[in-house]
């Protein structure tokens, strides 16, 4: 019962913290909109696959490190906040080029893993989360599980995580956001990529301490 108590606990509180917008809601948005449905699920997989490996680094004890080697987790802040700089650069010098819109087989073949990777590595460019993983795990598991929990464990956090970025690919890759997006690309895209770099310099510049 504890078992089962303690999951769907960490179930509700990593919904939670999936659905808060931050760097990773915005690039699943901008995917789905700008290319298509299918390279929106590809993120979102993305997405999952990076929240499962958090989980898996802090059931490994990954925040006991962070806490015992503080200036690592300093140098993670600084290269994930560096590549989040990155892609909001890339998105802003992009903006006034244009959409050419192109067949499915077309497009969604070429970019689709591409739209997985990107995804992965802004998931994982900020180690927030493992931390945050930490904190619940030591809060709400039982203090001694079995392997099998444990792969339980990381598998509902990728299903959530990636079940989340899923709904947000299938609404915002409609036709009517869609429209949208090509109507003001421009402006669309400078507001998202400024909003990415200045998530990108907060990280590289904040000064919280692992708790």
């Amino acid at each position: 019962m504890d078992l089962i108590l303690g999951l769907t606990s960490i179930t509700m509180v990593v919904l939670i913290g999936a659905v808060s917008p931050g760097p990773s809601f915005l690039l699943v948005a901008r995917i789905s909109i700008s290319q298509s449905r299918r390279n929106g699920i590809f993120a979102a997989v993305g997405m999952g696959v990076g929240g499962a490996a958090f989980a898996m680094l802090a059931l490994l004890g990954l925040k006991a490190v962070f806490v015992s080697i503080p200036w690592l987790y300093i140098v993670l802040k600084a290269l994930g906040g560096t590549y989040l700089l990155y892609i909001g650069v890339q998105i802003w010098r992009g903006a006034s080029a244009p959409i050419r819109v192109q067949p499915v087989d077309c497009q969604e073949k070429r970019t689709g893993w591409n739209s997985y990777v990107t995804a992965l590595f802004t998931q994982l460019s900020n180690p927030k989360p493992a931390v945050f993983y930490g904190s619940i795990f030591a809060a709400l598991l039982p203090q001694t599980t079995s392997w099998q929990f444990s792969l339980v464990l990381l598998l509902l956090v990728f299903l959530v995580e990636t079940a989340w970025y899923s709904v947000v690919a299938l609404l915002l890759s409609s036709a009517a956001p869609r429209a949208a997006y090509l109507r003001s690309k421009f402006w669309i895209d400078r507001v998202a990529g400024g909003i990415m770099g200045l998530l990108g310099v907060k990280l590289i510049t904040s000064t919280d301490a692992v708790v």
